[in-house]
């Protein structure tokens, strides 16, 4: 009995009723022993009984107790399981209290062969598959450039995001006070739309942003001069973007090779390398996975500066 009672991983009530038993050995009357067990004298008169009777082994619990488990037939489990995936013509997919009508159960015990199954109907996960013909070559560059990127280089993941709504709301905003919270209108006034440009640096979260009133690929190779202008000089840099046709523009292609070559006479290396994506596969790109801080937010007066 006191090796039940000093087990720490023996059950609370196995623990209480040894408890029980050692008390009234202890010549405890059945009154002190439930007062100071904290249960009442009819508990303490049933184990007392079941211990005089079957020693030890009466104390646990006999076989039975507890609540029956729900009995399913072979046939309606089935249904249940292997029907998850093919919904009626009328459904696109099954739900807990549909396929319990359907299949004369409780709700609860669709959920419970589900849950057991991993099966979730409600579940919905898009994805495309990339038809590129260099699929390996460009995967291996990008995930390269992220796991081992080249001494003397910065790393960056362009994007562009046009049709940006340019907004500025009707009055000022008052700012936070004592007692009173910031506070602002709920209309703005619109100044049509811009489009950003912004270039994530991964190694520190650093963002290089630009914008402009439209998407062409003068923007682009503005945005590229820009970078060159703010990058130290003495590194590569290493640009991410996906397959728009601004990125691979002729006159965008001559200034990245002329550039390069003053690079080359000046420190010895390029100044910018291009590495592509593949094709319906932005989700490389980081900075599509990015939530730009505040400073790159779009506002009116930036919005008037790109001439919107």
């Amino acid at each position: 009995m006191r090796a039940i009672v000093h087990r720490p991983s023996a059950p609370q009530r196995d623990h209480r009723r040894a408890w029980i038993i050692l008390q009234r050995a202890d010549g405890l009357s059945q009154a002190e022993t439930a007062e100071k067990v904290g249960s009442s004298r009819p508990v303490v008169i049933q184990w007392e009984q079941r211990f005089r009777k079957a020693g030890v082994a009466g104390l646990a619990d006999a076989k039975g107790r507890g609540r029956r488990q729900e009995r399913i037939d072979p046939h309606v489990r089935e249904k249940i399981i292997v029907g998850a995936t093919q919904p009626p013509p009328h459904r696109t997919r099954w739900s807990v209290r549909t396929m319990a009508k359907a299949a004369g159960v409780s709700k609860a015990t669709v959920q419970r062969l589900w849950s057991a199954n991993a099966i979730k109907p409600h579940v919905l996960r898009t994805f495309k598959l990339s038809t590129d013909t260099h699929f390996e070559q460009k995967f291996w560059d990008v995930i390269g450039l992220y796991l081992n990127p080249p001494d003397r280089a910065l790393v960056l993941c362009c994007d562009e995001k046009s049709q940006c709504q340019a907004l500025e709301r009707t009055q000022p905003s008052f700012p936070v006070m004592r007692g009173y919270s910031r506070t602002q209108t709920h209309d703005d006034k619109r100044h049509g739309t811009v489009t950003l440009f912004a270039a994530l640096s991964y190694v520190d979260g650093k963002v290089f942003s630009q914008t402009a009133a439209k998407h062409t690929h003068r923007q682009w190779l503005a945005f590229l001069k820009q970078l060159d202008g703010e990058a130290p000089q003495d590194v590569t840099l290493h640009l991410i973007a996906d397959n728009d046709a601004t990125h691979k523009h002729a006159k965008v292609k001559s200034w990245i090779t002329w550039r390069n070559q003053r690079q080359q006479n000046a420190h010895g290396r390029a100044r910018i390398v291009m590495h592509f994506t593949l094709t319906s596969s932005s989700w490389m790109n980081l900075v599509d996975g990015q939530h730009l801080p505040p400073a790159v937010g779009l506002h009116a007066p930036e919005a008037r500066e790109a001439g919107v």
